[in-house]
């Protein structure tokens, strides 16, 4: 069990301490909250306030959903909870905020060991601005895997791909949370870009569009040298509105893509304003001519030579 002190908590509730002060009555509190959230813990039936690694059955995955209550068998689950604690009659009391809610049984979760979690009580000065301590305890972690989709956003990047005919340019859009995360003009472009990143579907239409999967991408800032010594093939791609040259390592194990272009990189030899003069000078100059080069080069290629097949996607 953790055991704050005044001086630890002051490190993890800086603006409360500076608008109100932490003082022992507050460690008192939340040194007696953790004491009865840790006492509570079952590594053979899941508790209130337990961590779980939720995936719900449209593949969605969040790694730290909160159980926020349960009856007999009856497990809520929130995706993304902020819970607030209190101890009342000698019980500890908690409400979340947040979403969604979903409800389970019992029987569909499985013990994986435990994790941190963060917590939070008003402090000395009661419901205010500001007057909240935030504290970590240590709770039971769990896993909970409802999906019913070819994936999961824990492996893979998730998009609904739609086609609207209209009377700007683009008519290809890939959308993500609701948001517009990429658009095309042409098919052409929007095959490139799915080759790119290695996209999949089932052909699954729903109300945002037909869904489909793709390697998740990291992106790696390097500096020149870095860059050149690269032995892989080079791509562009599209950033700030410039296109720019790029090198992508696959990673296929991992379903990953590994991202790699010069942009800002550590120098200590020079001071700030002649290392960004010096790096601004770098960064343009892998920069492409915008109406000549073509985005996803490498993808394009191999979908006009017949290497790789369009991806069938159904625009019902």
């Amino acid at each position: 069990m953790r055991k704050y002190t005044v001086e630890t908590l002051k490190k993890e509730n800086e603006l409360f301490d500076r608008c109100y002060g932490i003082n022992n009555a507050d460690v008192e509190r939340v040194n007696h909250l953790i004491d009865m959230i840790e006492k509570t813990r079952s590594v053979e039936s899941i508790q209130a306030y337990d961590v779980v690694e939720y995936t719900n059955e449209y593949g969605e995955y969040f790694p730290k959903a909160t159980v926020t209550m349960k009856e007999e068998e009856d497990i809520e689950l929130c995706e993304n909870a902020g819970i607030h604690l209190s101890i009342y009659d000698d019980e500890l009391c908690g409400s979340a905020s947040g979403g969604a809610f979903s409800h389970h049984k019992e029987s569909e979760f499985v013990y994986k060991g435990t994790a941190v979690k963060t917590f939070w009580t008003w402090g000395n000065v009661g419901a205010r601005a500001n007057g909240g301590i935030y504290f970590t305890a240590t709770v039971n972690l769990w896993e909970c895997n409802n999906n019913k989709e070819m994936f999961s956003t824990k492996t893979h990047d998730k998009y609904y791909l739609s086609h609207r005919k209209s009377d700007n340019d683009y008519q290809y859009f890939a959308s993500w949370n609701a948001l517009s995360s990429h658009a095309w003009k042409t098919k052409k472009e929007m095959q490139a870009w799915l080759r790119t990143y290695r996209a999949v579907t089932d052909g699954k239409h729903t109300w945002g569009g037909t869904v489909i999967w793709t390697y998740k991408e990291i992106e790696h800032h390097c500096s020149d040298a870095e860059y050149d010594a690269l032995e892989v093939p080079e791509d562009i791609f599209l950033m700030n509105g410039s296109k720019r040259r790029c090198k992508r390592v696959y990673d296929d194990a991992n379903c990953v893509i590994h991202t790699y272009f010069v942009w800002y990189w550590e120098d200590d030899t020079l001071d700030f304003y002649e290392r960004m003069s010096l790096q601004n000078k770098v960064i343009d100059s892998y920069k492409v001519d915008y109406f000549t080069n073509k985005v996803n080069k490498i993808a394009l290629e191999e979908l006009r030579s017949g290497k790789v097949k369009p991806l069938q996607i159904n625009f019902e």
